[in-house]
């Protein structure tokens, strides 16, 4: 059963400030919670609290107190109002009670995938759903096998269905091993499942019927349908009716809830309508220009409609069912006393063993049997990519039936406590076993992998201005490239994301659409790709894809001419390049580039040239962009690849030639000076924090204080933690302990350390080490993220700085640094030197690059002089020579020429 998390909640209010006006985010209990909440909010972080549940009640339920588990449990809970009375133990209302908002959600998601999601292609949804047919039927027959004839036979529904929180749980875990279209396929199936084991309970775990208060039930959810066309939308009475229905079918005999399933399906759910949207931000605007009651409630009213209530009653209540009412329900039914009589009992329960093998075995088989016939048969076809192996151990993960199968554990054996526990047993075994064998076949999956066949990472070819569709400038700093297709639901939420980017970024973000059209699933998207290219050739493509993505479900022929003739082309020629397919090879060259840079599914982002991974909402992307700008290599117009301004990566420099120590064998640097100065603050890499940020950081960090000589993080470590100076003062060091060991910066009061190498899993290659006794507040990492999530601006703070410091560390990463006019001869000179004896280089062109000026005064150099060689020890060398600068080469130190006064310029005043 699905209880995966949900979409992040808006907002829990504002809060006012002083001028009257509503500000986001608020300050309340909510607000504080709410990075907890983001952070679970995941499919491992509900799977987690589901665990942390089940185990809890193993644990109540086994402790020297564990009859007050049962005695809690059924503690009688009566609600009455004038002669009539609605008595249930705890439990009873948890399964009967709370579940129904469960079940409310579970229906709205089948509303919703059977009317705009993915099983609105029958054809698409056939393997699945076959699958999924099979899976229900196998397992129940396992269970069958082992008990007929037995007491225990009626609990063949235990093993039916899937538990999708602990599947996309485990799915979260195995990481790359699980494909895009593996997790669709099984989402899909789940689907399926839920409706077979919907039917199910109906039909087969219903007690006798009383057809009077059936009746009433109907009748309530009558009028239900009746206030929907007469307009009402407030929540108030579609509550009352709904409680009236609940307690008509408890008192039927028809388990309770089921009314959830019933009033979600009955729930409208539709795509987003363009005219209800449009008289939204119609009402928004009239409200921004006149702020008034009115206005607010009129804009208010008319953006819920724009979304469909099914979509807006799932996002509020997903949350609450998966990270609330399902770990309730575990902690109520989970807990069985594990006593040395109650696992001898069931290691030979025939209940025992049927589910275990049910849903380890017959899930299995179930699964790979009817996956295997709809493909035969022809009724639908697997994802390209995904392998048998792949299939199997998502069949095999399938087998964790836990919520639903602890569900039926109620509703199979009601006054036998015995065979109820002897079944809990075999659920809470199989879900282990079966989430050890899903691991197992994905890591056989990887070791079958051919060698070499690491799923590449890196956008291959690189973006070409001269044949991409380029949006934004095309030498702007952060590229963000789009394989999509015109298609896929998912490309068609994705563009609200890339919108936000682009206004949140202006002029600095150049965003790049690429093809690929999955044909096996999405019929029409190749030639909607080709339209866009058709349209193209007219300098119409980004209207054309603006266009496509808004009307997703209008893409046969007959549509695309519409389009074209709606974006103002040419559509005769538009028909006749569409037609002769001139632009398939276009087409064909963007999905083999897709093939090449290791992308599996649509939509996938390119950041900065390498795949991203994990969400693509506009605030990952964002970050994303941010963090990786420094992480690329940045092409050389020369084409020599010698005058690199940026390194391929740091971590740390790349492998050089050996070089001669600068001191005699042996030797040891000397300690650090303790009054180095503080590093200035230079185009933001080493800002100050403000009170607020620091107390923010306080929060959640630990203060220490550090003496003279020590380190925080060393070079070679794995890893560290995010560090602020609250006082006394830090140096970064290159090479710590060695001769030719190199200051890098200085920090004091309220700076932080780091690089953009603290969001890496390469080894530290710089050195911390304190000069004054300073103390320090060091935040984890998982704790710095919701630090971040917080106060996004100080996450803007610190992503900025980190990339201004990674180019300062590529170009002190350099063998040699070049300052001089790029275009000028002697430059090209020294490049070439450079490339000859294997060195790496970084070239500062005086004409173009704005801190060249600074360097120069650093220096202590003219115009006069350039160009200027700096070599990594910091010596300075004025207009060399080729032998000049082979002598420096050969003993490290430069022939008598100047050296810095301090590798850490002065702060200014």
């Amino acid at each position: 059963m699905s209880t995966d998390g949900a979409p992040a909640l808006r907002p829990a209010g504002g809060a006012e400030d002083p001028g009257g006006q509503s500000s986001p985010g608020g300050h309340g209990l909510l607000a504080r919670v709410a990075p907890l909440r983001r952070s679970l909010r995941t499919e491992a972080g509900s799977a987690g609290l589901l665990l942390a549940a089940t185990v809890a009640a193993l644990l109540w339920a086994n402790s020297p107190v564990g009859d007050s588990y049962a005695d809690f449990w059924h503690t009688e809970l009566a609600l009455r109002w004038g002669a009539s009375e609605l008595s249930l133990d705890l439990r009873h209302w948890v399964n009967d009670g709370l579940m129904v908002f469960f079940f409310f959600v579970v229906g709205l998601e089948i509303k919703r995938e059977l009317v705009i999601g993915e099983l609105t292609d029958r054809r698409r949804a056939a393997v699945p759903a076959l699958a999924a047919v099979t899976g229900l039927a196998v397992p129940a027959l396992v269970y069958v096998a082992f008990n007929l004839g037995d007491e225990g036979a009626s609990g063949w529904g235990v093993v039916i269905s899937t538990d999708t929180a602990f599947l996309l749980g485990v799915l979260a875990l195995v990481g790359p091993s699980c494909p895009a279209p593996l997790r669709l396929f099984l989402l899909t199936l789940a689907i399926a499942d839920d409706v077979g084991a919907l039917v199910v309970i109906a039909v087969f775990y219903t007690d006798d019927l009383q057809p009077l208060a059936l009746g009433l039930a109907v009748l309530g959810l009558a009028l239900m349908v009746g206030l929907r066309y007469l307009r009402v939308w407030r929540g108030p009475a579609y509550l009352v009716l709904a409680s009236a229905v609940w307690v008509a079918m408890h008192e039927s005999g028809v388990h309770p809830t089921l009314a959830g399933v019933v009033i979600a399906l009955l729930t409208p759910a539709y795509a987003a309508r363009r005219e209800e949207v449009a008289d939204a931000a119609r009402l928004v605007r009239a409200y921004q220009q006149s702020p008034n009651p009115g206005f607010a409630r009129a804009a208010r009213l008319s953006i819920d409609r724009s979304v469909s209530a099914g979509e807006r009653l799932q996002q509020l209540w997903q949350p609450w069912t998966s990270f609330v009412i399902v770990p309730v329900f575990a902690l109520a039914n989970a807990g069985v006393p594990l006593t040395g009589e109650t696992l001898r009992a069931a290691a030979s329960s025939p209940v025992t063993l049927g589910v275990v093998a049910g849903l380890v075995l017959g899930k299995l088989v179930g699964i790979l049997t009817g996956t295997g016939l709809a493909v035969r048969l022809g009724l639908g076809a697997l994802a390209p990519g995904l392998t048998g192996l792949q299939v199997a151990g998502g069949a095999a993960l399938s087998g964790i039936g836990f919520t639903i199968s602890l569900f039926i554990v109620d509703l199979a054996f009601p006054g036998d406590e015995r065979l109820a526990d002897q079944a809990r047993v075999g659920v809470l075994t199989a879900s282990v076993l079966a989430a050890l064998l899903g691991w197992a076949l994905f890591r056989v999956a990887d070791l079958r992998r051919p060698a070499g066949a690491v799923r590449p990472s890196a956008l291959d070819p690189p973006v070409d201005p001269g044949r991409d569709h380029v949006r934004g400038p095309a030498d702007a700093p952060l590229t963000l490239v789009e394989y999509g297709d015109f298609e896929c639901p998912f490309c068609g939420r994705a563009t609200g994301s890339v919108e936000e980017l682009r206004e949140r970024f202006g002029d600095r973000l150049r965003y790049v659409f690429r093809h690929l059209p999955l044909v096996d699933v999405h019929p029409h998207a190749r030639l909607a790709a080709e339209a866009a290219e058709a349209a193209a050739a007219q300098g119409g493509f980004w209207e054309m894809h603006d266009r496509l993505f808004t009307v997703q479900d209008r893409l046969t022929p007959p549509d695309l001419l519409e389009h074209a003739a709606a974006i103002g082309l040419d559509v005769q020629r538009f028909a006749r390049d569409l037609g002769a397919g001139r632009f398939a090879r276009r087409v064909q060259e963007d999905v083999d580039s897709a093939e090449a840079s290791g992308v599996e599914g649509t939509p996938t982002f390119f950041v900065g040239g390498r795949r991203h991974t994990g969400p693509h909402d506009a605030d990952s992307l964002a970050a994303a962009l941010l963090a990786g700008t420094g992480a690329g290599a940045a092409a050389d117009p020369s084409g020599d690849g010698a005058g690199a301004r940026v390194l391929p990566a740091l971590g740390g420099r790349r492998e050089a030639p050996a070089r001669p120590p600068v001191g005699p064998p042996g030797a040891e640097a000397g300690p650090l000076p303790p009054d180095l100065p503080e590093t200035p603050d230079r185009d933001g890499a080493f800002p100050r924090l403000g009170d607020a940020q620091v107390a923010l950081l306080e929060r959640y960090g630990t203060r220490r204080t550090w003496q003279p000589g020590q380190t925080l993080f060393r070079e070679g470590d794995p890893g560290y933690e995010f560090q602020l100076v609250l006082s006394g003062s830090v140096a970064v060091v290159e090479h710590h302990g060695h001769p030719d060991q190199r200051v890098v910066s200085v920090h004091g009061a309220r700076r932080f350390l780091g690089e953009l190498d603290l969001f890496s899993d390469r080894p530290v290659f710089l050195t911390a080490v304190v000069l004054r006794p300073a103390e320090v507040v060091t935040v984890p990492d998982a704790r710095i993220r919701q630090a971040f999530a917080a106060d996004p601006a100080l996450e803007e703070l610190v992503l900025r700085a980190f990339l201004v410091r990674r180019s300062l560390l590529l170009a002190l990463a350099a063998d040699l640094r070049v300052v001089g006019r790029g275009t000028s001869g002697e430059t090209a000179r020294l490049r070439r030197f450079a490339e000859h004896h294997g060195l790496t280089a970084a070239v500062v062109d005086v004409e173009t690059d704005d801190d060249a000026r600074a360097l120069l005064a650093d220096l202590g150099v003219t115009d006069d002089d350039l160009p200027v060689v700096v070599w990594r020890s910091g010596r300075v060398l004025r207009r060399p020579t080729d032998a000049e600068l082979a002598a420096l080469v050969e003993d490290g130190r430069g022939p008598g020429a100047p050296v810095l006064p301090s590798p850490v310029p002065q702060e200014e005043p």
